[in-house]
């Protein structure tokens, strides 16, 4: 009896799904957010470059949201790195923008190592201040190289790591409808990265809209690590440029 790879299995969904977001008649809002990531941190061996696609659709108060991350320059073998499924719908609270999402991520850190991510968040927009809550269910699995080189079981090769917290406090000089915007932002995760709660990064960002439905962004990205000790270390930092397209 012919049996799936769970990894063909994975890939398949996750084409399944860019497919069909980048397929559906455009009968709403859509648009493309491309960007790439350069930079080190204690863990990359030298610099690393990634780069990623995210495209989403949005009909009514709802939206959908799906991309893929690929390693350009990195220790990490495989030129796919990463993919991501988010949904979220909008409403108002008193005259504020608020947002639900609930969210999947997958990310191989290395040749052995694959982290998922499943959970949920909600989003508060002001005038100024912006602001992030939620948790996630991480998972660290060993791929099947890893599996014959650590002599594992399959039942042991998964660790799952309980609710962690997420967190979101930026503040932006001017309205998200101006025409350029510059800001800091206080977070411990990013498209494809959860950190732990005592791990933040710092986020100095600035945007511009060229034209209607084209923006073009970049941000400064400075992580440390052990943030509730006595001594806070530097882990690493990079830059992120990119470009939104709404269509």
């Amino acid at each position: 009896m012919k049996t799936t790879n769970p990894k063909q299995k994975n890939y398949r969904i996750q084409i399944f799904s860019l497919l069909f977001l980048f397929s559906i008649e455009v009968v709403a809002q859509s648009g493309v957010n491309v960007y790439a990531d350069l930079g080190t941190n204690n863990v990359s061996h030298g610099l690393f470059i990634k780069s990623a696609v995210l495209g989403n659709y949005k009909f009514g108060k709802n939206r959908l949201e799906t991309g893929i991350q690929t390693d350009l320059k990195n220790y990490n073998k495989h030129i796919f790195s990463g993919y991501k499924l988010d949904a979220s719908r909008d409403f108002m609270i008193k005259g504020i923008l608020t947002e639900i999402h609930g969210f999947y991520t997958t990310t191989i850190s290395s040749g052995i190592i694959r982290e998922s991510n499943i959970g949920g968040m909600f989003r508060m927009r002001f005038t100024h201040f912006e602001m992030t809550l939620g948790t996630n269910l991480r998972t660290f699995s060993l791929s099947q190289s890893g599996i014959i080189v650590y002599e594992n079981q399959k039942n042991t090769s998964k660790m799952h790591e309980a609710g962690n917290f997420m967190y979101s406090f930026g503040y932006n000089l001017k309205p998200a409808e101006n025409s350029w915007n510059a800001g800091i932002t206080l977070t411990n995760f990013d498209h494809f990265m959860i950190n732990q709660e005592t791990n933040p990064m710092v986020n100095l960002h600035g945007s511009y809209r060229m034209k209607s439905p084209v923006s073009l962004y970049a941000q400064a990205w400075y992580k440390i690590a052990g943030a509730s000790n006595l001594e806070v270390n530097y882990f690493g930092f990079y830059l992120k440029t990119g470009l939104l397209w709404n269509f």
